[in-house]
């Protein structure tokens, strides 16, 4: 029976040969991936990361470190890509902006009789956001001062 770090690698390998059409196979029927603002089931998560690679057709993969449980792992990496198509967010879509950036992200990982049982990404929609040069109305780089005059 797999466990959390075999099937922390496959998912990865998959995903670097763009090979996710088998991805539900890792996971329990009743399993779920989420990132923020996403939650899909096992059979919708081919769709969902079609649009990353889709938007950074040269995504990879930097692993920083992993912490394994009995019941799971915790992996922290960063990601690095050319966003040269369309990124679809749960906040619209981003056209092209030919950067090459890097975000982090660690995922969270829970097996139940050698499948994935849940896989949660976080990572910083802003940190993302600002990398690709974006600006989002009503946030500014300027400091932000309280009424004693001390940055917030």
């Amino acid at each position: 029976m797999p466990g959390a770090d075999r099937l922390v690698e496959q998912q990865y390998a998959m995903l670097l040969r763009r090979d996710v059409a088998r991805l539900p196979d890792l996971y329990a029927p009743d399993a779920f991936y989420a990132m923020p603002g996403v939650t899909v089931r096992p059979i919708e998560l081919p769709a969902l990361l079609r649009t990353w690679t889709g938007a950074f057709p040269d995504l990879y993969v930097d692993r920083l470190g992993a912490v394994q449980t009995a019941g799971g792992a915790a992996v922290e990496q960063r990601l690095t890509g050319t966003q040269t198509g369309v990124l679809h967010t749960p906040f619209g879509t981003v056209a092209p902006t030919m950067r090459t950036i890097s975000w982090d992200v660690v995922d969270m990982v829970r097996v139940r009789r050698g499948r994935i049982a849940a896989w949660r990404s976080y990572f910083d929609w802003g940190q993302l956001v600002t990398a690709l040069g974006l600006h989002v109305e009503g946030l500014s780089r300027e400091a932000q001062h309280d009424p004693l005059g001390l940055p917030v």
